[in-house]
């Protein structure tokens, strides 16, 4: 089963999900702006396989939202609080999308507490392609009284899956909402990170997916070429849901790769 809880950090709250096991728990860190609940499909494939934890990023879900512009080293320095205060010494790290870069942050500058870096959709994007992914970004729609910046968030949702699902671009609606100050801060954060320059610290295992039509497949050559050892995987279309519309794939490549181990 899974269930929901909080872990306090200071005088702040995080929220999570988790799913008890033996073994080494997989730390499940999400895309923006869905929050944990865009695991749920895959934490119930793989509730036999480790304890599984997926954690709201502050400013997003039910997690405290946190001022200014969070750096990329902020969110990985809440998510290894967060394991401190709940007694994990060492994880598996999932990363999809702004999860990659958290994950990816937490590995190099923690490497004795990654056992290995699962990461699907990766923005290994370099410093033009951030500054064009910058210039593309817009501020979140404010509310207005004529819902105006309703109908601006439905629109921006969705072109995000490869065809239309009611309940997806429901979630990634109402998350959204949620998330108006958070989006703009993890954005921000992302095109402010060298993934690259950070990758070629991390010296743990490493499984790198995609599906062919996500946003960042244009750069899966480059992981390919930053980590020859990697175990990749390139799976069929589904925009950026690849968690909820692949998780039978995903769930067997976390298998056999964990078996590999």
């Amino acid at each position: 089963m899974i269930v929901k809880d909080y872990v306090t950090l200071a005088d702040r709250q995080m929220h999570f999900r988790h799913v008890d096991g033996d073994g080494v728990p997989i730390v499940f860190l999400h895309r923006t702006p869905k929050p944990s609940h865009s695991f749920v499909p895959l934490m119930r494939a793989l509730t036999s396989v480790a304890p599984l934890y997926a954690f709201d990023t502050p400013g997003f879900g039910a997690s405290f939202d946190p001022p200014g512009l969070p750096s990329i080293a902020d969110y990985a320095g809440w998510i290894g609080e967060a394991l401190d205060r709940l007694s994990l010494a060492e994880a598996h790290l999932f990363g999809h999308h702004t999860g990659v870069l958290i994950a990816s942050e937490f590995a190099r500058t923690d490497p004795a507490r990654v056992q290995s870096l699962m990461l699907n959709g990766i923005p290994f994007l370099n410093a033009d392609e951030r500054a064009a992914f910058r210039a593309r970004l817009q501020r979140p729609s404010l509310p207005d009284p004529d819902g105006a910046a309703l109908m601006d968030t439905w629109q921006r949702m969705l072109p995000l899956f490869p065809d239309f699902d009611a309940q997806l671009v429901q979630d990634e609606f109402r998350f959204a909402l949620r998330a108006m100050d958070g989006r703009h801060q993890a954005f921000a954060a992302l095109c402010d990170f060298d993934l690259p320059a950070a990758f070629s610290g991390v010296t743990c295992p490493v499984l790198a997916m995609t599906a062919e039509d996500d946003i960042f497949m244009p750069q899966f050559d480059r992981v390919r070429a930053a980590r020859p050892d990697a175990v990749t995987h390139v799976f069929g279309r589904a925009g950026v849901a690849s968690p909820e519309l692949q998780t039978a794939e995903i769930a067997a490549a976390i298998e056999e790769f964990l078996n590999r181990l």
